[in-house]
C-alpha cells in the first residue's frame, strides 16, 4: 500500500476487529472474583508467572513477569476479550492521572486483531508520526499458538497494540 505525500494512510485494510482490552489489576485473584462472579465472565486462558521480553509492555531491555486472564462473556464467538493483567516483576503501580506506565491499575491499551502485521508496521513506520513502543515480537498466545505483536501510542498517548495470530512461529522469527 503506497501513498503519495499528503494522502491518508489508513489501517482499514488490515484491522479485523478489536481483539482485547487490557486492564491492569493489583491482584489477579481478587479481580477474577469480580469479573467472573459479579460480571459472569469466564476464562479462555490463563498465564501465571509468564516471563517475556518487556518491550511490548513498555519495558525495553527488561524481562518481565505477569499473571493474566483472558475473559469473555456468554457469547464468546468473535468476542472482544477482557485481558486482566497483574504485573509481578516489575510490580503493578497504583495512582491517579493519565496512564503512561502500562503496569498502572486501569485500562492500559487497546489491542486489535490484524492481518499482514509486517506490512502494516512498515506502512505506519513510513508515516513518520507514529510513536512505536516496540518493533514486532513473537509471543505465546494464552489460548494456544502465537502472536506477532507491536505496540504504539495514538496521538493522545493511548497505547494501541496490533496482533496477528499464528498456529506456528513464522519462519525466520523466534519467541521473545
Amino acid at each position: 500500500m503506497h501513498k503519495t505525500k499528503g494522502e491518508s494512510i489508513m489501517a482499514v485494510e488490515y484491522v479485523q476487529k478489536l481483539y482485547h482490552v487490557a486492564i491492569t489489576v493489583r491482584d489477579i485473584e481478587e479481580a477474577m472474583k469480580f469479573y467472573c462472579e459479579v460480571l459472569g465472565l469466564h476464562t479462555l486462558g490463563s498465564l501465571r508467572g509468564e516471563e517475556s521480553d518487556g518491550a511490548l509492555l513498555g519495558f525495553p531491555g527488561q524481562r518481565i513477569k505477569i499473571n493474566a486472564e483472558h475473559l469473555v462473556g456468554k457469547d464468546s464467538d468473535n468476542a472482544t476479550v477482557i485481558d486482566l493483567i497483574e504485573f509481578v516483576e516489575p510490580g503493578t503501580l497504583e495512582g491517579k492521572g493519565p496512564v503512561t506506565e502500562m503496569n498502572r491499575v486501569g485500562i492500559d491499551r487497546l489491542a486489535f486483531d490484524v492481518k499482514n502485521l509486517d506490512e502494516l508496521y512498515q506502512t505506519l513506520k513510513a508515516r513518520g508520526d507514529v510513536e512505536f513502543i516496540c518493533e514486532p515480537l513473537i509471543l505465546n498466545k494464552p489460548t494456544g499458538g502465537f502472536f506477532k505483536a507491536i505496540t504504539f501510542r495514538d496521538p493522545f498517548g493511548i497505547t494501541m497494540e496490533f496482533l496477528e495470530s499464528f498456529d506456528e512461529i513464522p519462519e525466520g522469527c523466534e519467541l521473545a
